[in-house]
């Protein structure tokens, strides 16, 4: 599927929003009004490798240089991304 309409958008399913093969077009006319993308299931295992080796990539790296790098494109994001953060975080919302 190329598009859906912004009309049939408020006709489909979340199923058939699943089962979209990627990205698709909203459209509104020939305009494109916007972009829906697909939220699929992720693998718990590949998830945790690239959660690991973030992990070791960032315990290289000076936060507060980052932070300054930053800087100049606004606020710097204050949240903690850590494994053990992230571990509390989706711990939280399952209770």
């Amino acid at each position: 599927m190329a598009h859906i309409s912004i009309r049939d958008l408020q006709k489909i399913s979340g199923e058939a929003i699943g089962a979209l093969p990627g990205p698709t077009a909203v459209k509104s006319g020939e305009r494109t009004v916007g972009l829906l993308i697909p939220l699929k299931a992720t693998d718990p295992e590949r998830l945790a490798a690239v959660l690991a080796r973030a992990e070791r990539l960032a315990k290289g790296r000076d936060a507060a240089a980052d932070d300054a790098a930053l800087a100049e494109f606004g606020e710097v994001d204050p949240v903690d991304w850590s494994i053990a953060a992230v571990k509390a975080l989706t711990r939280k919302r399952k209770t």
